[in-house]
C-alpha cells in the first residue's frame, strides 16, 4: 500500500483532527496548515472537529487566515488524527505538549525539509526535500480530492506557500512550482496580490530590517548581520512574532549580495541563524550538516539555497558575532 493511500485511509476513518506546524510559523507553514483544513472539509469532515493550532503569527502574515480558521487554544479533549505540516522535527513542533498528550493517536507528517528525529514513530509521512514548499507536496498529493467549493481557497494557500518559501520566486524555484502557480493563476488565484501581501511587511519588521541593514557586513558577496535580545520588545523575546523571512526579504531588496546570513538571539541566549544564497555552487544544507558534525551548530538543515541553524555562544559581543561570521564565510567560500 502506498503512503498516500495509507494516509487517506487514516483520514477517512478519523472524525476529529488536530493540525500542527513548527514554531514561529512562516507563510508556508501557515498556508500548509490551512490547505490541509480545506482538504479535510472537502472530504466531508465536520469543520467543528478540525482544530488548526497556530497560537502566534506575525501581523504581516495575518492575511493568510482569510476565514479565521486558526485557533490559539485547542478545545477538544481528544483527536483521532494529528497532522503535522512543514516540520519533521519533534522539538520544533508548536504544540508538542499536545502530541505527548495524544501520543497514542495516529500521526501524519508532510514536510520538505531533511528529516530530523524519528518522525514521532509514525509510518505515515511524505518527505520530499526537492519540493519548493510544503504546499507543493500537498498540492501534488491531494489536489485531486478537492471539492469545487473549497478549490480556490485551497489553491490560494498552495500559492502562498510557494511564494513565501521562494521569497517571491527568487530562491529554490522549480519547474513544478512554476507549473502549479501557472495553474493557480489560470483558475483565478491572484498571484500578484499574494506577492504584494507577502511584501507588505508591518512597521515593526521594517524597523528590525533597517537595524540589520545598518549592521550588515559584506565579505566577497556574503552579507552577515544580527538581531540581539536587547533589540527586541518583551513580547518578541521568544522570537515567535519576529518574521525573519520578511526581514531577509527587506535586506535583499535593499542590499546586493549573493548570500545572506541573519543571526537572531533567542530568549535562551542561543543564536538562531537563517541563510539564503543565489549561488548554484553553494549547498547551505551541506554546510549546516558539516557544522553540526563539527559540533559548531546544535542543529541545522534545510535546502541548498536556504537553510537554518541553532547554536550556543558564551556571549553576544561584536567580537563573538564576527567570529561566527568568519566561520560561515569560510564554510560558504570553501563549499
Amino acid at each position: 500500500m502506498d503512503v498516500r493511500k495509507k494516509i487517506m485511509d487514516n483520514v477517512c476513518q478519523a472524525k476529529t483532527f488536530l493540525i500542527l506546524t513548527h514554531v514561529r510559523p512562516d507563510g508556508d507553514a501557515i498556508s500548509s496548515s490551512i490547505a490541509m483544513y480545506y482538504l479535510l472539509v472537502s472530504l466531508g469532515k465536520d469543520p467543528k472537529n478540525i482544530e488548526v493550532f497556530i497560537p502566534y503569527i506575525s501581523k504581516d502574515l495575518s492575511f493568510i487566515d482569510k476565514h479565521n480558521i486558526l485557533t490559539k487554544n485547542c478545545t477538544m479533549n481528544n483527536h483521532d488524527l494529528v497532522i503535522i505540516v512543514d516540520c519533521s522535527d519533534y522539538s520544533r513542533v508548536e504544540g508538542s505538549n499536545l502530541l505527548r498528550e495524544f501520543s497514542s493517536q495516529q500521526c501524519i507528517i508532510i514536510d520538505h525539509h531533511e528529516v530530523s528525529g524519528n518522525l514521532m514513530g509514525t509510518e505515515n509521512y511524505i518527505i520530499d526535500t526537492s519540493a519548493t514548499s510544503c504546499t507543493c507536496i500537498i498540492y501534488r498529493e491531494f489536489h485531486m480530492y478537492m471539492c469545487e467549493q473549497n478549490s480556490n481557497s485551497f489553491l490560494r494557500c498552495v500559492a502562498i506557500g510557494i511564494m513565501s518559501d521562494t521569497i517571491g520566486l527568487t530562491l529554490n524555484v522549480t519547474d513544478e512550482c512554476r507549473d502549479i502557480l501557472s495553474y493557480c493563476k489560470k483558475v483565478g488565484v491572484d498571484i500578484q496580490n499574494i506577492k504584494e501581501q507577502l511584501r507588505n511587511v508591518d512597521v515593526r519588521t521594517q524597523i528590525l530590517a533597517s537595524l540589520t541593514i545598518k549592521r550588515l557586513i559584506i565579505n566577497q558577496g556574503i552579507g552577515c548581520t544580527y538581531i540581539l535580545q536587547s533589540d527586541l520588545n518583551p513580547e518578541e523575546y521568544n522570537l515567535k512574532t519576529v518574521n525573519h523571512k520578511a526581514i531577509i526579504q527587506q535586506i535583499l531588496d535593499m542590499v546586493p549580495c549573493n548570500t545572506l546570513v541573519l543571526l537572531i538571539e533567542n530568549e535562551n541566549h542561543e543564536i538562531k541563524g537563517s541563510m539564503r544564497t543565489t549561488l548554484s555552487n553553494v549547498d547551505l544544507n551541506y554546510i549546516c550538516a558539516l557544522m553540526v558534525e563539527r559540533k559548531i551548530f546544535l542543529q541545522g538543515g534545510g535546502h541548498s539555497n536556504s537553510a537554518g541553524f541553532k547554536m550556543t555562544i558564551s556571549d553576544t559581543t561584536e567580537t563573538t558575532l564576527n567570529h561566527i561570521f568568519k566561520l560561515l564565510v569560510t564554510a560558504i567560500l570553501g563549499n
